[in-house]
């Protein structure tokens, strides 16, 4: 009799991650993060905000727009495009 082996494997194991710098826009606080591929606010492990974000990640082109606080993740409504770290409502040259 032949035993046929089955491997399981849990979800998150199927999931790719990221791996990198991070640095928390609130406290600066800097390390070095894991995290599933997708997420982009990371917990900081030193003031416990979810307002990490990796520092280097996959860009397209060589222009970029960032924010006068330091931000480059932007919300965009109908009406306006703002910064989500500071409020700050964007306006384009």
């Amino acid at each position: 009799m032949t035993a046929e082996i089955i491997e399981f494997k849990r979800p998150e194991e199927e999931v790719p991650h990221c791996t990198g710098e991070a640095r928390c826009l609130d406290c600066k606080h800097t390390w070095a993060a894991v995290a599933p591929l997708g997420v982009i606010w990371l917990e900081c492990p030193a003031c416990s905000l979810v307002r990490g974000r990796f520092v280097n990640y996959v860009a397209r082109g060589d222009h970029y727009w960032e924010c006068n606080c330091g931000n480059d993740l932007f919300k965009v409504t109908p009406d306006f495009i703002y910064c989500p770290n500071c409020g700050q409502e964007q306006t384009f040259p």
